[in-house]
């Protein structure tokens, strides 16, 4: 680990930031604040778009469907996750505790379900009846199939390939035949097609189902792969008690708990079912026997605050910027260039927070109940400026799942060239079959290759040394950031999104754009240092834990050793085989 730099928050230049975002941020809000007015002339071709809103006397922007269906339900969710947690924690208490810890911690189940999945079992299955009537037949097949051929192929060499076809055979099937109809199979079966549930089009949130069905057949197949090289007893031996997400994720799980009935249970675990986030099905079983211990009251209930105070910030900025409906209206010729790349980032800013929310609603759901899992959106929108890092921190679960299942068994960087266009394709595909979406896929691919090279080049030490390598480093990262904005307005933005790129691209944009790209540079200096913050405290700590393990081992050693100071505190860091890792943009200073 390298000696942290010394902060550059007091120092001239950074006063200077200070100011650029004491005078440019308020004035970025309040030009999308004015533009959203219903004085502007353009009010009223969008205004039916808008609702009644409950603050600051304006209406609410509630034009994007996602947003507006969960935000009508959340009450409904709400009163669910509480009877599932308070049913969940009652029967586990009455119960589960009368079953011996033993039992739960070794594989003494021959053919059956473990006893914290009786409940959630029974719930889940009602649950999604209830979401999808009748059409849970069609579940129950196609979950069923994945399962049959887990079972009869796993361990076999190709099986992956034949998992992979299954499973996006059901994708592309489930698309076209938009959930099948009982009509389209026998006349006499008509009928059954107004028992179709709560969520009628249940095949347009399957897409998380089959990940997690791709997760159980693949960790299955590991396990049988191992009973080649390892004794079930070895292998049982490592399941142990985990310590960490990646020993739950990595380590196999005792071969019964591979039963149909976990893995319906897994599959349709109610706080996950609908968004995610995405558990593997080994971090998942290993979790039911070995509760998670970062879990407790006091952090589940400060997530739940952060939670409300994320959904009250959405409802404000639906109050004042209207940037859903004024995008799907899609008439820029009279809004200015600065206020169509305000409401173009705050498109973005809007899917971002919109996305948070429901994946910490369901998050927050799953804490309750003591399971714990991904964090998604680990940081702001904002506070991105690689490519890499962006994607790694924006579904984050979904990104592992990715790493897992699809990078590293096509090969992980030894193929990278090519095997980074064949995981945005398949995340286009999986998110839906359109060519829009294949287009946002294949730039955000292609964007990958002038990082991976620039940080190749730039990043050797006769760069990285010198005094002006922030500068070129945030020259890089201004150009990365208006690249992503890009792809994601092409790939997630509405039909009017061209007729908005080519306004802000035009020659009335340039100086706009020059001018943009100076604060970039400024504010990714920003973004640089906070790095750089982050990294001093972690390597703080390790310096701290690192004394204290030589002090519990040579306590009469310590004060020669003085091990407070900065290169002291290095050395124990460096001789310790247990000291954290750092990637490759913490140890280069965070750029």
């Amino acid at each position: 680990m390298r000696v942290p730099t010394p902060s550059l928050l007091g120092t001239l230049e950074f006063k200077l930031y200070y100011l650029v975002y004491i005078v440019v941020i308020p004035n970025m809000f309040y030009t999308m604040y004015r533009a959203s007015s219903p004085d502007r002339p353009e009010y009223e071709g969008y205004k039916g778009e808008l609702a009644q809103g409950w603050m600051l006397g304006r209406m609410i922007d509630l034009s994007d469907g996602q947003w507006d269906t969960f935000r009508s339900h959340l009450p409904a969710f709400a009163g669910l996750m509480l009877l599932y947690v308070v049913l969940n924690r009652l029967f586990r208490l009455v119960v589960v505790q009368r079953v011996s810890r033993d039992f739960l911690r070794m594989p003494t189940l021959k053919r059956g379900l473990l006893p914290t999945l009786w409940f959630p079992l029974l719930f889940a299955t009602a649950f999604v009846v209830g979401l999808s009537g009748v059409s849970t037949v069609f579940i129950l097949a196609i979950t069923f199939g994945n399962y049959m051929l887990a079972k009869r192929l796993g361990g076999w060499r190709w099986a992956p390939a034949v998992f992979w076809a299954y499973n996006m055979a059901v994708l592309f099937a489930n698309e076209y035949y938009k959930g099948y109809e009982f009509a389209h199979m026998a006349a006499s079966l008509v009928w059954l097609d107004e028992w179709r549930g709560v969520l009628r089009r249940w095949d347009i949130t399957f897409n998380i189902t089959m990940l997690r069905m791709m997760s159980f057949a693949m960790d299955y197949h590991w396990r049988v792969r191992q009973e080649n090289e390892l004794s079930v007893q070895q292998i049982d031996a490592l399941v142990g008690d985990p310590k960490t997400e990646k020993d739950r994720v990595e380590n196999s799980c005792f071969a019964q708990d591979y039963c149909f009935a976990n893995y319906w249970t897994y599959l349709l675990y109610p706080p996950l079912y609908l968004t995610g986030p995405i558990v593997t099905f080994n971090n998942f079983m290993s979790q039911m026997r070995y509760p998670s211990p970062t879990i407790s009251a006091k952090t589940t209930i400060i997530y739940g605050v952060r939670l409300l105070a994320s959904t009250f910030l959405m409802e404000l900025v639906l109050h004042t910027v209207h940037c859903v409906a004024i995008s799907k209206w899609g008439h820029w010729e009279t809004f200015s260039v600065y206020e169509i790349s305000m409401f173009g980032y705050m498109r973005l800013t809007f899917i971002w927070l919109k996305l948070l929310i429901i994946w910490r609603f369901a998050r927050f759901w799953a804490m309750a109940d003591g399971v714990e899992t991904v964090e998604n959106m680990r940081r702001c929108m904002s506070n991105n400026y690689s490519l890499q890092q962006f994607w790694r921190d924006w579904h984050c679960s979904y990104n592992k799942w990715l790493v897992r299942y699809v990078y590293i068994p096509l090969g992980g960087r030894k193929t990278s060239s090519w095997n980074t266009f064949v995981v945005f394709t398949f995340v286009a595909l999986w998110h839906d079959l359109t060519m829009r979406l294949l287009q946002w896929a294949w730039i955000i691919a292609l964007l990958f290759l002038p990082e991976g090279l620039a940080t190749w080049y730039f990043g050797k030490p006769r760069w990285s040394r010198k005094p002006y390598f922030r500068l070129i480093c945030s020259l890089g990262g201004g150009l990365n950031i208006i690249a992503m904005m890009i792809a994601n307005l092409v790939g997630f933005g509405d039909e009017g999104v061209e007729k908005m790129l080519s306004k802000i691209f035009s020659r009335e944009g340039f100086v706009f754009l020059a001018i943009s790209y100076v604060l970039l540079n400024a504010h990714l200096q920003v973004m640089f240092e906070m790095r750089e913050h982050e990294y001093r405290k972690e390597y703080a700590a390790a310096a701290s834990g690192q004394q204290w393990e030589m002090e519990s081992r040579q306590p009469a050693q310590v004060d020669a050793a003085s091990p407070s100071a900065p290169s002291s505190g290095v050395e124990h860091v460096r001789s310790s085989p247990e000291s954290p890792t750092l990637t490759k943009r913490q140890r280069s200073g965070g750029a």
